[in-house]
């Protein structure tokens, strides 16, 4: 675990998992990149975010379908309609961490996919067509606009603090499939429904 302190307030910010390229100080928000160095990047303060019941804080641990997890950090991402949350888990197994999805209730297991080939761009996809990503003939069933809102803990990405990007998921043999278009990057994630006890909180 390597230990670093926030140049903003001086608190203590421990790096919990060896995949983790940002963090965000518990005590004034501040959020940090993690250079190739072990050197903290400023790049900005995010919002605390409200507590609304779920099931997960970070520092919990759990399984899913019997594979040990911990949780790292919460994202929370707002559309014109609501709200929806994503936090990062790391694998007992040291394996690349993956992501929860929690919005209106229903839980999505998600985990990053390079993209491989061109994707279609989110001006030209529609939903109720279906789009070629990677490897899958994509369902579209939802595309939106979302904007970050706030984070805390600990992520294995860099992290978008401001700007509004376009989204659009759906499915491919019995997986969902969501890809964001932010401004210099898309991300492809590839994921699996859960239900309530598949995931078990120790």
């Amino acid at each position: 675990m390597a230990k670093m302190s926030c140049t903003s307030c001086g608190a203590p910010l421990e790096v919990e998992n060896q995949f983790v390229r940002a963090v965000t100080c518990n005590f004034c928000g501040a959020v940090y990149q993690i250079t190739g160095d072990q050197g903290l990047n400023n790049v900005g303060k995010t919002v605390s975010l409200a507590n609304y019941p779920s099931r997960l804080h970070i520092g919990m641990r759990g399984k899913i379908k019997d594979k040990g997890f911990t949780i790292l950090g919460r994202i929370r991402y707002t559309y014109d309609e609501g709200f929806w949350d994503e936090w990062q888990i790391a694998w007992d197994d040291s394996s690349p961490p993956a992501w929860l999805e929690e919005d209106e209730g229903y839980w999505t297991l998600y985990r990053r996919e390079r993209v491989r080939a061109a994707i279609p761009p989110y001006e030209s996809v529609n939903v109720g067509s279906t789009i070629n990503v990677n490897k899958y003939d994509v369902f579209v069933t939802e595309k939106r606009q979302g904007k970050m809102m706030g984070s805390e803990g600990q992520f294995a990405m860099s992290l978008p603090l401001q700007g509004t990007f376009g989204y659009v998921s759906g499915s491919a043999n019995n997986r969902m499939v969501s890809v964001n278009y932010w401004q210099d990057e898309i991300e492809l994630s590839i994921g699996e429904d859960l239900e309530p006890e598949d995931m078990v909180m120790l």
